[in-house]
């Protein structure tokens, strides 16, 4: 602002009151510029009060999607979860499906094995039963031959069977005299004697059959011996 020195001793001494028409516009202008700065402050806090207006619109706007950003985040971390856990699941089950199929492989290879060794003992019975059946064959020949003796065999898949009957070469006394022998894992049992045994001749073939124990023959040449026998002698 211009600086305005007046002398008012010098103005009262002489009367010079001119000096007042410069005072009043000086006055007239420092009251326009006082105004001028006053409405340019005014206009300068409103453009401050709007900006905060809008700064504070601004700040809330932000706020929100601040709370809208933690709001996805935490969405985010919770799908997250259920995805580790899902892959967590997938894990375990793949592992689990793993050791399924290792088993299922050493299940596979001890059942190749175990019908390997089943192939091989199938076979070496049909050997064994081949052989069994060639030295029936020669002693039903022989029994045929010297004793009267006929041997079948019973067609049965399961078990072998057979079937000897006595005085073959006596047409009267044919399908009456025999007996039947049943072979469970390689233990002969008496199935039927026809006819059928006294109870006194039972004690005849003590060593022979065992009646404790399902009828086991403990000598199937001895039992047939002794039938013979008793056949003869008492029936």
């Amino acid at each position: 602002m211009e600086e305005f020195n007046i002398d008012i001793v010098h103005v009262l001494q002489n009367r010079d009151f001119s000096v007042l028409q410069k005072l009043v516009s000086h006055c007239y202008d420092f009251r326009a510029k006082i105004a001028a700065k006053i409405e340019d402050t005014t206009a300068y806090e409103s453009e401050c009060i709007e900006k905060i207006a809008q700064s504070g619109n601004k700040i809330l706007e932000l706020e929100q999607e601040v709370e809208s950003l933690k709001s996805d985040i935490d969405t985010t971390k919770l799908q997250q979860k259920i995805i580790d856990k899902k892959i967590t699941n997938s894990i375990k089950q793949q592992e689990k499906l793993e050791d399924e199929v290792n088993n299922a492989k050493v299940k596979r290879d001890s059942l190749s094995v175990e019908i390997v060794d089943l192939r091989e003992e199938s076979e070496q019975r049909k050997e064994q039963k081949l052989l069994t059946w060639k030295s029936i064959k020669l002693a039903c020949h022989t029994y045929k031959q010297h004793l009267g003796f006929h041997i079948e065999l019973i067609n049965n898949k399961e078990q072998e069977q057979i079937k000897v009957s006595f005085f073959i070469n006596n047409t009267n006394a044919k399908d009456k005299y025999f007996v039947q022998l049943l072979n469970c894992n390689n233990q002969w049992r008496v199935e039927q004697i026809q006819p059928t045994l006294k109870a006194e001749h039972l004690s005849n073939f003590e060593g022979i059959i065992d009646f404790s124990k399902q009828s086991e023959v403990l000598d199937v040449t001895a039992l047939l011996c002794k039938l013979r026998e008793t056949f003869v002698k008492y029936y």
